[in-house]
């Protein structure tokens, strides 16, 4: 064996221990959001992506309905209801959601409760009629123990729920709207006849204006 032979025959193990030891490092150092290459050794060396670390998180909001859910009957509420945001009533109280209902140039908060529900398939699930009047609507939620006050344990706000405001202060529910979504300290609700119009708005969930929540029976 001459010398030059012997030498190769040394540095060869070594110098693949030294390729193992510095993939290996490399792929600790990256996890799992990499990419791979094959050097002209056959070894694969790994490379961390230039935006693993620096990407931004997206953190769900207030608006957000979980893929879960997407179809759901609560999820194809809270989509019909948004889609309304803007629409304007004409003249006094007249809207197409009274117009519907038999009750036109009327107060309609409730009344687009009720035509957002029956559209998507779930007016059962709200009492099964379009109430006029907040007052019999929250009698029937109460009647078959599907309403919550403010801050009740389990209580809401969930999507879809039917959501009862005391704007007056003369404890007991004045208005009402639909829960689109909701976060720990915010709930945020798609209302009707709220400055003549269709409303997305956002309060406190500890605000004293909030009532309750209606729980819907899908």
């Amino acid at each position: 064996m001459t010398s030059r032979q012997a030498r190769s025959k040394q540095t060869g193990p070594a110098l693949v221990t030294a390729l193992f030891s510095a993939t290996l490092t490399t792929a600790l150092a990256t996890g799992p959001a990499a990419s791979a290459s094959t050097t002209a050794t056959g070894w694969t060396i790994t490379q961390a992506s230039p935006t693993a670390q620096t990407a931004p998180q997206k953190v769900p909001g207030t608006d957000i309905v979980s893929v879960a859910d997407k179809i759901s009957p609560a999820a194809a509420v809270v989509r019909l209801a948004k889609r309304q945001v803007g629409y304007h009533e004409k003249g006094n109280n007249c809207t197409k959601y009274g117009k519907w209902a038999h009750h036109d140039c009327s107060q309609w908060c409730d009344i687009f409760v009720g035509w957002v529900f029956s559209k998507t398939g779930q007016l059962k699930a709200v009492g099964g009629k379009v109430y006029p009047g907040v007052d019999d609507h929250i009698k029937w939620f109460e009647n078959h123990k599907r309403f919550h006050h403010r801050g009740a344990k389990g209580g809401g706000p969930h999507p879809g729920d039917v959501i009862f405001f005391d704007f007056n202060g003369h404890d007991g529910a004045d208005h009402v709207g639909i829960v689109v979504g909701y976060d720990a300290t915010h709930v945020t609700t798609v209302e009707g006849n709220r400055g003549d119009q269709v409303k997305k708005l956002t309060y406190s969930r500890y605000s004293r204006f909030i009532w309750g929540y209606g729980s819907p029976a899908w």
